[in-house]
């Protein structure tokens, strides 16, 4: 009985956060999150000697076309302390693609759907006029759950130096079904291509109140200083990062340790394998940015994301991702038809 009301309020919490999502789209005349970014195309080329198992999809020196969106999740301000994105697909065309990968700073995310919408309510709850999101609100909720303080605070840069400095975690938990027919599961990870400093990790006063995320008093760079960056890097030189990826075997008995999102897998057991040389060559204009859209639905057969139907499952905010992103693609769809242009600010 406890399962069958778990997977009836899943649904529930789903509605809701879908009309959130909605509503917040229609605010923003576009995304209803990350609504500040910059894009660039280039090719993702894997390996040619993977130290993983053999796959279809990622097969040894396979070249694929690239679009990238970099973008903070709610802030216009890029020195504001706020979390990052990278979320790119494999593909030319702004919506289809074989696989789609969303990525953001910080390798742990919410627990289960409640928590999503947990944070959500707390995001907005007593938000001002000058707030995107509510300070008071995020504080009472971080002091409330502290492992999520923490998790949060992980997941937050400070004034960070280049958006192609920075690592980004795909953290939910996906398929990875190699030929040897053994089902296992992965997560991705994208670093800079001189694999060195995580630049804009937060520490001391931005640790202990992460709610607290406007730009310093003495920070002096203007507002979209990041994306100017971006461009400026890109006309000089390509930006190269890697892909890489990290393995979990399958287990019979409880898969807690395989799918929670407070923890992160094993480094001894689970360690980072370079998957692919990702190249940025071209900056995308504006209007071919905002026209991409991501969904983590969008995988081959032989990956696929782990979902799961109960509101107290890790994998529900799977389920609800790929449900809600498909919603906001739809409404943004809708806005950009009735406004005849994209909405740049």
């Amino acid at each position: 009985m406890k399962k069958i009301w778990q997977t009836i309020a899943f649904f529930f919490y789903l509605i809701g956060a879908a009309i959130l999502f909605s509503l917040a789209a229609f605010k923003n005349k576009g995304r209803s999150t990350h609504k500040y970014g910059v894009g660039g195309a280039g090719t993702l080329k894997v390996i040619d000697r993977p130290e993983f198992p053999e796959h279809e999809f990622w097969q040894a020196g396979k070249v694929f076309p690239l679009q990238i969106r970099h973008g903070a999740v709610t802030f216009e301000d890029d020195a504001a302390m706020d979390l990052r994105s990278a979320s790119f697909k494999l593909s030319e065309h702004p919506e289809e693609s074989p696989l789609d990968i969303i990525m953001n700073t910080g390798p742990r995310t919410f627990r289960d759907i409640v928590e999503f919408w947990n944070f959500t309510l707390a995001s907005v709850r007593g938000k001002t006029e000058d707030e995107p999101v509510s300070s008071k609100g995020l504080e009472t909720y971080c002091q409330s759950e502290p492992i999520f303080k923490e998790i949060f605070a992980e997941t937050l840069r400070r004034a960070p130096d280049s958006f192609s400095q920075m690592y980004y975690h795909s953290k939910l938990v996906n398929y990875f079904k190699a030929r040897d027919g053994k089902v296992r599961y992965v997560k991705y990870r994208l670093i800079p291509g001189d694999r060195g400093i995580d630049s804009g990790v937060i520490s001391g006063e931005d640790w202990e109140k992460p709610w607290l995320q406007k730009r310093r008093s003495d920070e002096t760079r203007p507002i979209d200083y990041l994306r100017k960056e971006y461009g400026e890097r890109l006309s000089r030189e390509p930006i190269i990062f890697h892909l890489q990826l990290r393995l979990h075997d399958d287990i019979q008995e409880d898969k807690t340790t395989i799918f929670t999102q407070e923890r992160e897998w094993s480094e001894e057991t689970s360690p980072w394998l370079d998957l692919a040389t990702v190249t940025i060559d071209r900056t995308l204009s504006f209007k071919e940015t905002e026209k991409l859209s991501f969904n983590i639905g969008r995988q081959p057969d032989s990956l696929g994301a782990v979902e799961g139907f109960s509101s107290r499952d890790p994998n529900s905010v799977n389920a609800a991702r790929i449900r809600i992103y498909g919603l906001s693609l739809a409404v943004r769809s809708l806005i950009y038809r009735e406004n005849g242009e994209f909405q740049k600010k």
